[in-house]
């Protein structure tokens, strides 16, 4: 199975461009934000997919809409392999330039995210550090800021909108370090195509209080004077989505978060614009461990890219 990755891509003319380019779109769910997720023009990106397609004969994004809608069969089997050469390669250079941890650090990440997507990368983290202890608490956002703030936490991964509270002078104290992750659209979504001015109160599918998806949507909702009231709530992630999915109500996702069977409400549709949701990792600032991983977790973050 080690070799599985060089069997499927063996091809000299595959640039580790085209690979990042793919794999960028695949979890962001669209071509804008993975421009911004590999810095480089929406074009380029473009680009470096269709070469690639053209380099395997096939097509390996479906586009439904003019948006992403997922992978092909044949992209579902080329997929992986391409994830995992971009991890070797980034793990070896890591490897090569940057000593391992070693310690013990406490760590915040929100329930209300993709998990399984930080799971993946606290396990590598800790596969690359075999002397580095990891104490993860999983809560909403809200409360991982309140730990952090009191000094609960080493380090937490945070989410939080353009205009949210979150990002206020609380957090600009001196002991405290904040980077972004990532970012990306948030997306009111559906299971099928309905009019904004069509519905006297939007039944919506939302986290509980104190996720920063919920906040944005209300505030948008507020300044448009909509009434909404919560058809379903939930702390998981993929109860959230299969809710959607069902047509129990109108979601508030990120757009790597979205699935094939979900339909996104736009301006067309009379819908307001949402903000952009970005993830945060914020950490003491007191020794040289948390800054070292701080930035194993921002290339491990990226390059796994996800709520």
């Amino acid at each position: 199975m080690a070799s599985e990755p060089a069997q499927l891509i063996d091809n000299p003319r595959i640039t580790l461009e085209q690979l990042r380019a793919l794999v960028s779109i695949v979890e962001v769910g669209g071509f804008q934000g993975a421009s911004y997720q590999v810095h480089r023009t929406q074009s380029a990106v473009t680009q470096s997919l269709k070469k690639l397609e053209e380099t395997l004969g096939c097509r390996l994004i479906e586009r439904r809409q003019g948006h992403v809608a997922g992978l092909t069969p044949e992209g579902e089997r080329f997929f992986p392999a391409a994830r995992e050469i971009l991890a070797r390669v980034s793990e070896a250079q890591a490897n090569v330039q940057k000593p391992e941890l070693s310690g013990r650090i406490s760590l915040g990440v929100p329930d209300d995210f993709r998990i399984k997507d930080l799971h993946r990368t606290i396990s590598r983290c800790l596969d690359l550090n075999s002397r580095l202890r990891i104490q993860v608490t999983s809560a909403l956002s809200a409360e991982l800021s309140k730990l952090i703030r009191r000094g609960n936490l080493d380090m937490a991964i945070l989410k939080e909108t353009e205009s949210d509270e979150l990002a206020g002078p609380e957090y600009n104290r001196k002991w405290l370090v904040d980077q972004l992750l990532r970012a990306e659209p948030l997306l009111w979504v559906y299971n099928r195509r309905v009019a904004f001015n069509d519905l006297t109160e939007l039944p919506l599918v939302a986290f509980p209080d104190g996720c920063a998806y919920r906040r944005a949507a209300l505030a948008t909702l507020e300044r448009r004077a909509k009434s909404s009231f919560f058809a379903y709530t939930s702390a998981s992630y993929e109860n959230i989505r299969s809710a959607v999915s069902a047509g129990l109500g109108i979601g508030i996702l990120p757009a790597g978060a979205t699935t094939p069977d979900h339909f996104i409400l736009t301006a067309r549709e009379g819908f307001p614009k949402l903000p952009n949701v970005r993830l945060m990792l914020l950490y003491r600032s007191q020794g040289t461990l948390l800054s070292q991983l701080a930035e194993v977790l921002r290339r491990l973050v990226t390059q796994n890219t996800g709520g």
